[in-house]
C-alpha cells in the first residue's frame, strides 16, 4: 500500500516539469525556423553565387532568427542556473557543512577545555 502511494510522487519528481517541456518546445521551434530560413536562402542564392558566398549570404539574411535562438538558449541556461542555485547544495555538501559546524561548535571547545584542564 505504501509503495502505491509513493509511486506517483516519485514519478512526478522524476518527470520533467511543464516549464522544461515548454522551453524545449520553444527552443526546437526557434531552431527549426532558423535552419529553415538558412536552407531557403541558401537554395535561392546557390545558383547565383559561389558556395562560400551563398553560405555567408544565408547566414547574414537569417541573423535575426539566429539571434532569437541564441537568446532563448541563454535564457534557458540562466533559468537552469537559478534553479540549481535555488535547490542549494547537494546532500553531501550539506552533510560536510553540518559536520564542520559540529566540529567548530562542540568538539573544538570541549577538546580545548580538556587540554586546558590537563595542563
Amino acid at each position: 500500500m505504501r509503495l502505491m502511494l509513493c509511486l506517483p510522487i516519485v514519478l512526478l519528481a522524476c518527470s520533467p516539469s511543464a516549464a522544461d517541456t515548454k522551453a524545449a518546445a520553444v527552443l526546437s521551434s526557434l531552431e527549426a525556423r532558423w535552419h529553415g530560413c538558412v536552407r531557403d536562402v541558401y537554395a535561392r542564392e546557390r545558383s547565383v553565387q559561389r558556395k562560400a558566398a551563398s553560405q555567408l549570404s544565408a547566414l547574414d539574411e537569417c541573423k535575426e532568427h539566429e539571434d532569437a535562438y541564441v537568446a532563448a538558449i541563454l535564457e534557458v541556461r540562466a533559468a537552469e542556473g537559478k534553479a540549481a542555485r535555488r535547490e542549494g547544495r547537494t546532500l553531501t555538501a550539506r552533510a560536510k557543512a553540518w559536520a564542520t559546524s559540529v566540529l567548530g561548535y562542540v568538539v573544538d571547545p570541549v577538546s580545548s577545555w580538556l587540554g586546558a584542564v590537563t595542563h
